[in-house]
């Protein structure tokens, strides 16, 4: 989704090629001469192999985090040899580290959020790891995954290959306005970190009074609408304010106030950990406004792709006007949307891929746009359609985030709908906004292909959904357990084939294991986080509920073998999945986010486990952050 511990900014590092030629002072490599190398020898690994964890068999394997207890690498001289795994506890949210506390949720001025019982505001969503070596410093960048979001920065040190935290503290957005919604992560070749903010409810229908959807909310702190009905919209308002401290909130006026602006939230955010433990951070505007899992940078440093989460959404391809070596405010390129032409059905399907292009600019130029309080009706005019799916004349048809639109754009306002109504946009031009939950990416520089995580194959991807879509891009049987994708990638990293690589499988209601499981618990279940990490071994990561437990697998690129190699404790999700190096030992970084929280299901639809959520402790209940330790430092740098 990692004796002195060095992060390999390598291309199997969460989809991320390594560290090229540029000499930055923060640059992720975090090799600075063959003498920090593990020792050389004249055999090459030729495949390695994780012991296969079996399913949850009892009440007390479903509470716990369990691990592969071994990784077997086979030699090119025919040897193999087995390492033994642990999983070892980093932090739990809501721990002191140093100054601060793990986990705690701040305002724009670094002050702690009270919750109504007069409580500090501790996170339970510990998401995207980004592992640095900063100077002489080791620094975990790592999401919380909120309203309002966060990032906390947390210096760690390393004894005899023994990761401890030694100080944490949240990253400071304030200049940016802050985030929200911070999931997946990936890093650059030169040394930061990119993140997305899913912003699901700020879609700009509800905020724009002229709009037929738009929501009217109290703002008097309830996060409901005027009804009194809580609304996740108003929610988000509300919660944002709460962080900048804005009173000012114009619901007439799209709901944009003094320092808050719908239009600022849904991009990709970039931060860059300092020497001195401060960071760098930029939104870059011009990735495009949509609900962004994350970004990965390809090895030429121009060209991004970025998912979309949630129903009826679109995939998205960003190329920079010139390689971006080091970190950058102010990033110009172009935007485009992904359109497909279904070949197959099979296993998820097979998509002939081309590219809309949305448009050109800086994100200086889109900050301009956002801080001038721009609203929906200043791009587009809006109807909804009529009981037939029909619009006015003049008007295009778009369904998009699950909603049927109405859209006429503005004369002169092709840049502010390419950035930001990028969906809508793009529908209007003509791209797919077809995609269901989007999630994780991953490059893999052995195939030169793009993974691409769909976690339920359902909805928007099935054939006219709901009797909405006009134009039907993707017509696929439902699978509600989802799959991972193959793109394939020209000489210029643009995505030609998009195809099904492995998909989970929905249990019929009568086999043996539906009792307790939705999905087939020997495949994957809504995959979510995936890493690529060499040796045709790609890291599937689960955030399910038709899994027992959340799970990872390993899944062989090359053989089609998928090996389960982690299972977490109960209602939990595994997020924050990155890789590093300890001497000669290799680490994956693996987070368990809200434990005991989310309740699974069975194939009826039915929830017997809940004994154990209604019973966990407060202990059971903290997420935390760790990692699978024991892996050769040879396996995750090559």
């Amino acid at each position: 989704m990692k004796q002195t511990l060095i992060y390999m900014a390598v291309a199997v590092a969460l989809g991320i090629a390594a560290c090229g030629d540029n000499n930055d002072s923060n640059s992720n490599d975090g090799i600075n001469s063959d003498n920090n190398m593990p020792p050389s020898t004249s055999k090459t690994i030729s495949g390695i192999a994780f012991a296969p964890l079996a399913v949850s068999a009892n009440d007390t394997e479903k509470q716990q985090m369990r691990v592969s207890s071994t990784l077997t690498v086979s030699y090119s001289d025919g040897s193999t040899t087995d390492y033994p795994l642990a999983y070892k506890t980093l932090a739990k949210m809501g721990d002191t580290i140093g100054s601060g506390t793990m986990g705690v949720m701040v305002d724009k001025d670094g002050q702690p959020l009270i919750k109504a019982d007069g409580s500090q505001d501790i996170s339970d969503g510990p998401d995207g790891n980004s592992f640095f070596k900063v100077g002489d410093q080791y620094r975990l960048i790592t999401h919380l995954e909120e309203r309002p979001g966060q990032l906390m920065n947390t210096l760690i040190s390393i004894d005899n290959g023994e990761l401890s935290p030694i100080d944490t503290k949240p990253v400071d957005l304030a200049a940016v306005g802050g985030t929200i919604i911070n999931c997946a992560s990936s890093k650059t070749p030169y040394g930061s970190h990119l993140g997305g903010e899913e912003n699901y409810s700020l879609n700009s229908i509800y905020a724009d009074s002229a709009s037929p959807y738009y929501v009217d909310c109290a703002l008097d702190g309830s996060n409901s609408d005027s009804s009194g009905e809580f609304n996740y919209f108003c929610n988000y308002v509300e919660q944002q304010s709460k962080y900048l401290k804005d009173n000012d909130v114009d619901k007439t006026n799209g709901y944009n106030g003094s320092t808050f602006h719908p239009y600022n939230y849904g991009y990709i955010l970039e931060v860059q950990p300092q020497p001195d433990g401060t960071t760098k951070s930029a939104k870059h505007y011009v990735t495009g406004s949509y609900t962004p899992e994350l970004a990965v940078m390809m090895p030429d440093k121009k060209t991004l792709y970025m998912s979309d989460d949630g129903t009826a959404k679109g995939l998205w391809k960003f190329v920079a006007d010139q390689p971006i070596a080091q970190f950058t405010e102010n990033w110009t390129g172009t935007l485009y949307a992904a359109k497909v032409l279904q070949q197959s059905a099979d296993n998820g399907g097979q998509f002939a891929l081309s590219w809309v292009e949305l448009g050109h600019a800086s994100d200086n130029d889109i900050k301009a746009l956002i801080d001038s309080n721009m609203k929906l009706t200043d791009i587009f005019e809006i109807q909804a359609p009529d009981a037939n799916n029909d619009c006015p004349t003049g008007f295009s048809y778009v369904y998009e985030d699950s909603h049927a639109e109405c859209l006429k754009l503005k004369p002169g306002m092709e840049t502010a709908a390419a950035f930001l109504e990028s969906r809508k946009y793009a529908g209007v031009l003509g791209a797919t906004i077809e995609f269901r939950k989007e999630e994780g990416l991953a490059y893999n520089p052995d195939k030169n292909v793009l993974y691409v995580a769909i976690s339920a194959i359902e909805k928007s991807m099935e054939e006219n959904y709901k009797g909405k879509e006009k134009s039907d891009h993707i017509q696929l049987p439902k699978e509600s357990c989802g799959g991972v994708y193959e793109m394939t990638l020209d000489d210029n990293y643009s995505g030609t084939i998009l195809k099904g690589l492995v998909t989970g499988k929905t249990l019929a209601a009568d086999d043996p294991d539906a009792a307790q499981w939705y999905c087939d618990p020997d495949g994957i279940s809504n995959p979510d986080n995936i890493t690529y990490i060499g040796h045709n071994t790609l890291l599937i990561s689960e955030d399910t509920t038709k899994h027992v437990n959340n799970m990872t697998w390993a899944f062989n690129t090359g053989t089609g073998t998928l090996t389960r190699i982690a299972s977490l404790p109960i209602g939990a999700e595994v997020t924050g999945v990155d890789i590093g190096i300890s001497g000669d030992k290799g680490v994956i970084f693996l987070n368990a986010q809200h434990p005991f929280k989310d309740n699974p299901k069975n194939r009826a639809g039915d929830k017997p486990n809940t004994a154990l959520l209604q019973n966990a402790t407060d202990e059971q209940l903290k997420a935390f952050i760790g990692y699978i330790d024991g892996i050769p430092a040879d396996v995750l740098s090559k």
